[in-house]
């Protein structure tokens, strides 16, 4: 990384004396999350004039904390390659022990209407704007009320949860099934698109 110092660690959600906290504090904001809502912040960030936070992740454990995984896996890294970058901060938090392989794979299983909303996503994640579009082709509802559904399915509450499982495609899925049907190791995530292009700037400058 070439002189390129990236911080890594876990604190409280309620830390005020951190010097990412005001920045915490603003994207709880953006994303509707309360104080109490999780323990934990873990946060991958680098410091020049000012902080600049690259990764958060919000727990209510210290097990769900990957610390230093971040660094380990940036050592892989080909810091040319915009495409792996997107994918190591999208899946940050969630590689197996022994995964090494940062590569990106098309699914070709998938068919139909369905296919067309995750061709661009490797067959792997769900972008914000698919999980929206999916809502709103189903609901004939407006995109404010689809954003809100997509960042209460991003927050995993269970309500959103329930709700789309009564929610139906032309296909017969839920979409529920179709969420979890694309989703990985568990967690349906959503490209951090300014994290990637920020960390790619920050290693390449």
């Amino acid at each position: 990384m070439q002189n390129k110092i990236l911080l890594e660690e876990l604190i409280r959600v309620n830390n005020s004396n951190h010097i990412c906290s005001e920045i915490i504090k603003n994207y709880r904001i953006e994303q509707d999350i309360k104080i109490d809502d999780f323990a934990f912040a873990h946060l991958v960030y680098s410091i020049n004039d000012k902080p600049v936070l690259f990764h958060i992740n919000f727990s209510n454990t210290t097990e769900d904390s990957t610390k230093n995984e971040f660094n380990i896996h940036l050592q892989n890294l080909n810091q040319k390659s915009f495409s792996e970058l997107l994918y190591l901060v999208t899946y940050y938090g969630f590689f197996k022990e022994d995964e090494a392989n940062l590569s990106l794979f098309k699914d070709n299983n998938s068919t139909g209407a369905v296919a067309s909303y995750l061709e661009s996503t490797n067959g792997k994640l769900l972008y914000h704007y698919q999980v929206e579009q999916l809502y709103s082709s189903i609901s004939n509802s407006t995109i404010d009320e689809a954003i809100t559904f997509r960042k209460a399915i991003n927050l995993k509450r269970p309500s959103a949860f329930e709700k789309a499982k009564t929610m139906l495609l032309p296909s017969g899925e839920s979409l529920f099934e179709v969420i979890t049907k694309y989703r990985f190791r568990d967690f349906t995530l959503y490209p951090k698109i300014k994290e990637a292009i920020a960390l790619y700037n920050y290693l390449n400058q």
